[in-house]
């Protein structure tokens, strides 16, 4: 088996997203099923985790996480993590690869950094010229005119978030009132220095083994803010080692499944509203511990998180020890 792995949920038959990432040479897909995925489900070259399987394997997380939630994509990514995993990718049933899709950077690499006075840059901006936002950018944010501050340096980021054309990952508000296609221009990818944030999904997704203990998705939030927390979350911690994410081309575009856009506004509210407190939340917290195994019960203080995401979190971290990754 590959020691690369594309990790998928999805409660749809095969899509053609699905069939061009299973004809991959050298990836591995595995697609994590849920209650509501056809029980007939096949398509070959995909390894499927069907409901009955993923009870029967050996994660302290499958106590505690839920059905019919995205985050079942825990269990693919310790799944490929169990296998080995060298590379894990993250998309959707919805995102078809480009044929330069699998033109990824090394973790180390020269890149322009980005430094925002305001602590929030957006990568969107840097890729094109129209007026949009990724999903989990602060509002107040948008419109901002602060001089961002960039320099040429040899980077860190074993995280990097490719873009995604058509339909890229924005938010209900820009939906609802701009609503537009985009394409993305081509350009070298930008680096976000520690301190600089931009919201990352997990449409478009690479992560390298030193950051995989921050792939856990909070499973007791909505389907809207689980991987925008996650990312911030994940982000802020790789700063603290002078690491970041790495935005780069879109290497998929998407044809996105029916969303009901006033549900997605309701489910984004806190997006909306705590994005600026959590930072400042993670920033406590790492201004006292770098203890990473101590945040979701430090967010679930400051009721970001319900308390049955802390006993999960834990499960999380206890599964990752058992793998050798903590």
């Amino acid at each position: 088996m590959p020691n690369k792995f594309i990790v998928i949920t999805s409660i749809n038959y095969p899509t053609e997203a699905l069939r061009k990432f299973s004809a991959l040479p050298d990836w591995q897909v595995i697609l994590v099923a849920d209650l509501k995925t056809p029980q007939d489900w096949q398509l070959e070259n995909v390894k499927l985790l069907s409901v009955e399987e993923q009870k029967s394997l050996p994660f302290a997380i499958l106590k505690y996480l839920p059905w019919n939630h995205y985050a079942r994509k825990n269990v693919g990514y310790l799944y490929a993590m169990m296998q080995g995993a060298e590379l894990i990718y993250e998309t959707d049933d919805d995102n078809i690869p480009y044929e330069s899709w699998h033109e990824f950077h090394p973790v180390h690499l020269q890149a322009q950094a980005y430094t925002s006075p305001n602590k929030f840059f957006n990568a969107y901006s840097y890729f094109c010229q129209a007026n949009i936002w990724p999903r989990g950018f602060p509002l107040t944010a948008i419109r901002s005119t602060a001089k961002v501050q960039i320099t040429n340096e040899f980077i860190s980021a074993p995280i990097q978030q490719g873009l995604a054309d058509l339909d890229p990952d924005v938010d209900a508000i820009y939906r609802l009132t701009i609503g537009e296609e985009v394409k993305f221009s081509k350009k070298d990818p930008i680096f976000l220095a520690p301190g600089t944030y931009c919201p990352f999904n997990s449409q478009n997704t690479l992560w390298y083994p030193e950051a995989f203990q921050y792939m856990f998705l909070p499973a007791f939030v909505f389907n809207r803010l689980t991987d925008i927390w996650r990312g911030y979350i994940a982000q802020h911690f790789l700063h603290q080692k002078a690491q970041g994410v790495l935005f780069c081309n879109a290497s998929v575009y998407q044809e996105r499944n029916y969303h009901k856009l006033l549900h997605d506004f309701i489910e984004e509210i806190e997006l909306y509203t705590r994005t600026e407190e959590l930072i400042s939340v993670l920033t406590e917290y790492t201004a006292n511990s770098l203890d990473f195994a101590g945040v979701m019960q430090y967010l679930h203080q400051r009721r970001f998180v319900k308390n049955e995401e802390v006993a999960l979190f834990d499960a999380w971290l206890q599964d990752l020890s058992s793998l050798g990754l903590v």
